[in-house]
């Protein structure tokens, strides 16, 4: 199942760090939310249209007499035991994105955006700031004497051939670029935020409802996300029958983010990339024996940026039969995750994520085939449970050294 949500009004989706009026007097937002927020807002709308027992729900459904022919609990799981210590789960569901799209009504195509990645860089012109001049970053075919540090001696530093400074560039890449970037070609434009959403501040004060008085030195400032027309969110779901109780029907209403603020969605059939595109990357693949992985969404690895299949003293792991070598990384800033659990009414655990757009460069021996199969379109996360609602998703691309002398 492939929907394109459409929100009517702003979005509220919280950046993960803590917030209390009076204390930090701002609330962030981010867009694209994170696969947990999204997961939320997949499963609270299977259970508001084809279920409505919140509270038998929140029990782990013992008590419900539906129980014996709903399938609900097999296809989005059941929410955790506080006081048996049994565990959550998200039964069959899985849930790749979200990404930004925009939907173009007239051919019901999807355009998507993808989050600029690590080793994209500009020019640093002051004297004409809206010359835009993207570079590619590629690991140096040596690593740099002199450095102490050990990920340093291992890990290849990433490098151009600019003559003049480079730094980090904001913004969205299409798909088409995207494969561009994928294929070693560096593209010449992208998307600015600005032409995908704006951010819009709201101020407010918390209320003490049972003096109904505002309450004193509680003032805060809300960021909300106001989409373009035609902007929203794209996901695929799998492991769910339906959104609704009605299975002919292919679009209706729901509720995302904070305040459940109101969207549309819509069931299509669409692809993000054709096989012409995954033709040219076997073809690259097979020149040499090197692939990067770029990381569409956020991901959680238990040793900070390395996969738990990464050896952190040798840089070489196992990922599902296959042998790879780390030899270089390009890792944004860390993401901040957090959230709200529904069911028990509590804020969720903070944790630290790999950004989107962080990209991995491995060698291996592995044929491109193989290598397409294991890790391209896929979710990777150290939790099945986190690659399951759509962490770490994906994309497969080719790369080189960059011969320099230095």
């Amino acid at each position: 199942m492939q929907i394109f949500i459409e929100p009517f009004d702003v979005l509220l989706f919280r950046d993960g760090r803590p917030f209390s009026a009076g204390e930090g007097h701002r609330a962030r937002s981010i867009f694209p939310p994170t696969p947990n927020t999204m997961q939320g807002v997949i499963r609270s709308q299977v259970l508001a249209a084809r279920c409505g027992r919140y509270q038998q729900y929140r029990d782990r459904c013992l008590n419900c007499a539906e129980k014996a022919e709903c399938t609900i609990p097999t296809e989005i799981g059941l929410p955790a035991n506080l006081k048996t210590g049994e565990k959550g789960n998200f039964g069959n569901m899985q849930i790749k994105g979200p990404l930004i799209a925009h939907c173009d009504r007239n051919n019901q195509q999807l355009t998507y955006y993808f989050p600029i990645p690590a080793d994209l860089v500009q020019i640093k012109d002051k004297e004409s700031p809206d010359n835009l001049q993207l570079k590619l970053l590629q690991p140096l075919a040596n690593p740099l004497s002199g450095n102490n540090n050990r990920f340093s001696q291992e890990l290849l530093f990433l490098w151009t051939t600019a003559t003049k400074p480079v730094e980090a560039v904001s913004g969205y890449l299409q798909q088409e670029q995207l494969q561009q970037y994928l294929l070693e070609k560096c593209p010449q434009n992208l998307t600015k935020i600005n032409l995908l959403y704006e951010k819009e501040s709201r101020f407010g004060i918390e209320v003490d409802y049972a003096k109904q008085t505002v309450q004193e030195s509680k003032l805060y400032q809300t960021e909300f996300i106001r989409c373009l027309p035609q902007v929203g969110l794209y996901v695929e779901i799998e492991g769910i029958k339906q959104l609704r109780k009605n299975s002919e029907k292919i679009s209706g209403l729901i509720a995302i983010g904070g305040e459940n603020k109101v969207a549309s969605y819509q069931q299509l059939d669409c692809r993000v990339y054709e096989n012409d595109f995954l033709t040219k990357l076997k073809q690259s693949l097979a020149q040499t024996n090197q692939f990067k992985l770029y990381l569409a969404t956020p991901t959680i690895f238990q040793q900070g940026w390395l996969p738990q299949w990464i050896n952190k003293d040798t840089l070489k792991g196992e990922y599902k039969g296959i042998q790879v070598h780390l030899k270089a990384a390009a890792i944004s800033r860390y993401q901040t995750i957090g959230g709200w659990d529904i069911a028990h009414n509590r804020p969720k655990s903070t944790l630290r994520a790999v950004a989107a757009g962080s990209v991995y460069y491995f060698i291996t021996e592995a044929n491109p085939e193989k290598i397409l199969e294991t890790f391209h379109w896929q979710n990777i996360a150290d939790e099945q449970m986190d690659a399951q609602i759509g962490y770490g998703l994906s994309l497969v691309g080719s790369w080189n050294y960059l011969n320099q002398e230095l």
